[in-house]
């Protein structure tokens, strides 16, 4: 039998323009090397990759982008210099802050999943499917922000104009467990969204504890937080909780079915 602890999940991060890959790990880190290195040739060769795949890597990004990521000279030794931007550098450094902020999700992701090979079952802990209506919709250029009924209150979020919703749609979303904030009353926060329910089960996974919150609706919600937090909370079944998560935080998946 395989060590079941060996499991990992694995993702990674890519931006396209058009429907062409634009900005890609292996890109980020051929910018990365000819500001090294120097050199288009010398950065490839660094890589293990052809000049041809990273002469065609450069000239897609230049093409994709609004502002030149390398500026390339012909001829000199090893095919011509080559110069990083100050644009290239920041979009750099982003991109590596971007895919912390990802890569920290996607090992609490894999956390679960070795945590659910362990037991031998899964549950649906990782999000909450809810259901709702569109009650305003405004759109620019590819993104909506989107008003949506909940019961008694409206909740915010945000999708891709591409989905083609359109107010009164009834719709399906998804809130994050692990992204919701747990209080025992009405607080100030930064977080748009909020929901009241009782809590019906309490499941403690060593660090972790799985909450469900019974909600006006008669739907459930599932968060996730920690041990210390249960106790400093204290916590109980029967007990209401104010739920508060932000705008990002929730998917919409779609209309309705």
């Amino acid at each position: 039998m395989k060590n079941r602890s060996s499991y990992h999940l694995l993702s990674k991060l890519f931006l396209t323009h058009d429907q062409e890959q634009f900005i890609t790990p292996e890109r980020v880190e051929l910018l990365k090397s000819i500001a090294k290195t120097g050199s288009i040739s010398a950065g490839a060769k660094d890589m293990s990759k052809s000049y041809k795949w990273a002469w065609d890597s450069i000239d897609q990004m230049n093409s994709h982008s609004g502002s030149e990521l390398v500026s390339k000279s012909s001829g000199g030794k090893g095919g011509g210099g080559a110069e990083v931007t100050p644009f290239a550098i920041e979009l750099i450094d982003y991109y590596d802050d971007l895919k912390r902020i990802y890569q920290n999700k996607i090992e609490s992701y894999q956390e679960r999943f070795n945590q659910a090979f362990k037991k031998g079952s899964f549950t649906k802990d990782i999000a909450s499917t809810l259901h709702g209506r569109v009650s305003n919709i405004e759109c620019n250029d590819d993104v909506c922000e989107v008003a949506i009924a909940y019961g008694e209150v409206t909740l915010k979020a945000k999708c891709k104009k591409a989905m083609g919703l359109s107010k009164d749609d009834a719709i399906s979303f998804m809130v994050e467990s692990n992204q919701i904030i747990i209080a025992k009353q009405a607080v100030e926060i930064s977080a748009q969204n909020l929901l009241v329910g009782e809590i019906t089960a309490i499941v403690e996974d060593g660090k972790k504890v799985y909450l469900t919150l019974r909600l006006s609706t008669e739907e459930e919600l599932k968060v996730l937080i920690t041990t210390d937090s249960l106790a400093q909370l204290n916590l109980t079944l029967g007990q209401q909780c104010y739920a508060y998560f932000k705008t990002y935080n929730i998917t919409i998946l779609g209309e309705k079915t």
